[in-house]
């Protein structure tokens, strides 16, 4: 099969997304597929593309344009198949803010939050500190803050504004950071559950890509009946909006032991500390396969689609 895959991008997760690229290229390689990498910032990208011809690209982008369903809408133009979520679910989950307001409407835990707009102030606040400060549309923990006290806030407002143009709050919650990586379209299946274990407390970008950055633990320390809540949760919030191909879903479970949605990842990162590649390994999937039914999940969908 002739598969392009399309990493690096210009987005602030473009180092991340060279490295997913990279091990993509190596996996199915060994599958002996005819493959090319390709970066849509090059020169005359439109122009290779559309000269390969490709049978499916591989979307090995994060964060921007690449996972916000810019790229997905061009394939979608050229008509070639395309791994992960369409060019709508892709728009919606890499915006927070949407994303939070169709869990809302859904009923699926997610934080309360509160949109720093021209009307805000502190005092507008309806939850206690700490808070977190978040970008609406970035991913690996960029331009995100834990504030402990009304006077950080407006330094990390600021520091979030240099990322985005839309800043939310959301309730701190305090409890196990787990992550659900899911497979599949019409019927998804979950992957083993990993929590997600780090020196300070809080995955951050450093933690997420250093080796030893943190602790994946699988199966989570979670009672059976937390880790079915987990299960049905994330199903929910990923048929809610639209996923498809493959996604991973961040979640903090609560004291109480109620599961709440942080962030649902579309293209979830593929490097050799990624989180999805641990999930699909403790489900007995090796990488080489998992990259390969990603394709061959895009091909299907695809072909229901014309």
């Amino acid at each position: 099969m002739k598969i392009v895959i399309l990493a690096g991008g210009d987005s602030s997760e473009r180092e991340i997304s060279l490295r997913s690229g990279k091990e993509v290229f190596n996996a199915l390689k060994k599958k002996g597929h005819e493959l090319f990498l390709l970066d849509p910032v090059e020169e005359n990208f439109c122009e290779k593309i559309l000269k390969i011809k490709p049978d499916c690209v591989f979307i090995a982008l994060h964060g921007g344009k690449g996972e916000g369903g810019i790229i997905q809408g061009f394939l979608e133009t050229l008509n070639i198949p395309y791994t992960g979520s369409d060019t709508l679910s892709s728009a919606i989950c890499l915006n927070k803010l949407i994303s939070k307001k169709i869990l809302k409407f859904h009923k699926i835990p997610t934080p309360d939050f509160i949109v720093v707009d021209k009307s805000f102030s502190p005092e507008k606040i309806p939850f206690k500190y700490p808070v977190v400060v978040k970008p609406a549309s970035q991913g690996s923990t960029i331009g995100i803050k834990i504030v402990e006290k009304e006077s950080e806030l407006y330094k990390a407002i600021k520091e979030a504004f240099n990322y985005d143009n839309e800043v939310f709050i959301e309730k701190y919650i305090d409890g196990k950071e787990v992550t659900v990586s899911i497979i599949g379209n019409e019927n998804p299946k979950v992957m083993p559950i990993i929590e997600i274990i780090t020196p300070t407390g809080f995955y951050d970008y450093k933690a997420k890509y250093t080796p030893g950055g943190s602790i994946h633990k699988i199966p989570p320390d979670l009672p059976e009946n937390v880790i079915k809540k987990v299960e049905d949760v994330a199903i929910k919030a990923y048929k809610a909006v639209k996923c498809s191909g493959f996604a991973r879903i961040e979640i903090i479970v609560s004291k109480k032991g109620t599961p709440y949605i942080l962030d649902i990842n579309t293209i979830p990162g593929l490097t050799k500390t990624s989180l999805f590649p641990d999930s699909a390994k403790a489900a007995g999937i090796p990488f080489e396969e998992l990259c390969e039914k990603i394709i061959n999940l895009a091909l299907e969908k695809w072909k229901k689609k014309q």
